[in-house]
């Protein structure tokens, strides 16, 4: 009777507070509630859109547009950099040009209990030109905990290196400017829930797009050191920042894009980059995840148009019109005018045979582009665990299975495989949450691998896998304003 009075009791005060925070107002919630995005009769006419396709365009950009916090990179000074006197233009690498120490949370939709930096540092693209470079930092609540492992301090936080996906390609691309941070729970806030210290590069591009000197930066896609200079930057320019908060040792972490920059970054140290000396010493592995080994075997014109559309700032022979009809390079214009998502992309850029030339394929870029945005077949630094799904349509499973046996056999190494049965793009990394943890804190405690060499594992489901949710269906909406607590029934 007592523990039923006590329950009783906590429910009433529970509605209670439920109450006392909804009642007073609550307004209905539109996912394009902060934007009115629209596309003109001259874009119309750029892009020889139809009416049905100009209004896809619009939804998506809408839509887009109000999940970024801040207004977006646009709309937050954070990202700008011009106003820096040439006296304190960095000369090196590596080096905070503007530090957030506490970033506002409230934007966000990062978890209760979980703190946000961002820094702004110098890095250098594929062509050697340092820029400036946005990054965000998710702090845990309590550092995580580990076994055999004497701290320095006790205020210090073990680090994982988090290299993203695909997420963009301009400006408001940066995870760093979307309230949940692109990837939310599937990887950065398991990480920093766990008890590590998430130091996340948005590549140089996303998030600053115009340099100190006014100059505009190209994010330069798929170039997989390119991302990688980015991400051992981010992380020595982090350590600077915080040198009594973030330990030395890390571990590198990526998805897609960024699986082909954490295994770039794992070659860059595999040879000894005399640039990287300091931040080699505490590298402690990568887990790569869905890594694209064959980058230009996925043909959608989309893709390529992602590629494409900056290619000249590598190669400045190439044009365009050596891989896109009229139609596409047209579309690439319109896509750069309204900086354009991916799935705004996939809007626009159909079918190929209308967009591509038949003999893009042929072409000298393509070949020499393959050479920077494929990993793999290497030296590298280990030890790496790949995670990859055999149901992924964006990164075929024999083809990642493929470049890791032929990796091993040409550079031996600590080098493992795990297969997650009909786990695609995403899912994978969701299934796998325990193993790749589990992983990362062996590296941190300095535990040997379970087994030396190559290794091919699988992951075991506990039911039947066709009981299993196939793929996310649904999203977190931004809820920080008093009108929408009534949908926050978790925030007591």
């Amino acid at each position: 009777m007592v523990n039923y009075l006590k329950h009783f009791v906590f429910l009433v005060f529970g509605a209670q507070l439920a109450t006392g925070q909804a009642v007073s107002t609550a307004a209905a919630h539109s996912t394009g509630w902060n934007s009115s995005f629209e596309l003109s009769p001259d874009q119309f006419k750029l892009a020889n859109l139809t009416s049905d396709m100009g209004t896809i365009i619009n939804t998506i950009t809408n839509f887009d547009r109000s999940q970024l916090a801040n207004g977006g990179a646009h709309e937050d000074d954070f990202y700008n950099v011009q106003s820096l006197p040439n006296n304190q233009w960095p000369r090196e690498p590596g080096k905070t040009v503007k530090l957030q120490e506490f970033t506002d949370p409230s934007p966000f939709s990062i978890p209760a209990k979980t703190a946000m930096s961002r820094i702004i540092y110098s890095t250098t693209n594929a062509n050697g030109t340092l820029i400036p470079a946005s990054a965000y930092i998710l702090w845990p609540y309590q550092s995580k905990v580990l076994r055999g492992i004497n701290h320095t301090s006790a205020s210090s936080a073990p680090v994982v290196l988090w290299t993203h996906g695909t997420s963009g390609f301009y400006a408001n691309g940066a995870p760093s400017t979307h309230r949940g941070l692109f990837y939310a729970d599937i990887v950065p806030f398991a990480l920093a829930e766990a008890g590590y210290v998430v130091v996340a590069p948005d590549y140089a591009g996303l998030g600053v797009d115009v340099s100190w000197d006014g100059s505009h930066i190209p994010h330069q896609y798929f170039v997989r050191e390119a991302g990688a200079y980015d991400a051992l930057n981010a992380v020595r320019a982090a350590q600077e920042s915080f040198p009594k908060r973030l330990s030395s040792d890390y571990v590198v972490m990526g998805h897609s894009q960024g699986g082909a920059v954490a295994w770039g970054l794992s070659e860059i140290l595999g040879r000894s980059d005399t640039k990287f000396e300091d931040v080699a010493k505490g590298y402690r592995g990568a887990v790569i995840a869905a890594p694209p080994t064959d980058a230009l075997s996925f043909t959608s014109a989309g893709f390529l148009a992602w590629i494409a559309k900056h290619l000249d700032q590598i190669y400045p022979s190439f044009n365009l019109s050596d891989w896109f009809t009229p139609l596409g390079t047209s579309r690439i214009k319109l896509l750069n005018e309204v900086e354009g998502s991916q799935m705004v992309t996939f809007a626009m850029f159909s079918p190929d045979e209308l967009i591509l030339q038949p003999g893009w394929h042929e072409t000298w870029y393509t070949k020499a582009f393959e050479q920077l945005a494929n990993p793999g077949k290497r030296p590298f630094k280990g030890p790496l665990l790949v995670i990859q799904g055999t149901a992924d349509p964006t990164v075929p499973y024999n083809t990642t299975k493929t470049t890791v046996q032929e990796t091993f056999e040409m550079y031996p190494g600590d080098l493992e495989l795990l297969s997650v049965p009909q786990g695609s793009h995403f899912s994978a990394i969701n299934a796998a949450k325990q193993t790749w943890l589990r992983w990362i804190e062996e590296r941190f405690e300095q535990r040997p691998v379970a087994k030396r060499g190559y290794v091919e594992s699988q992951l075991d489901s506990l039911l039947p896998l066709e009981h299993y949710q196939v793929l996310p269906n649904s999203f977190p909406l931004w809820a920080g304003e008093s009108q929408w607590s009534y949908e926050l029934p978790t925030a007591l």
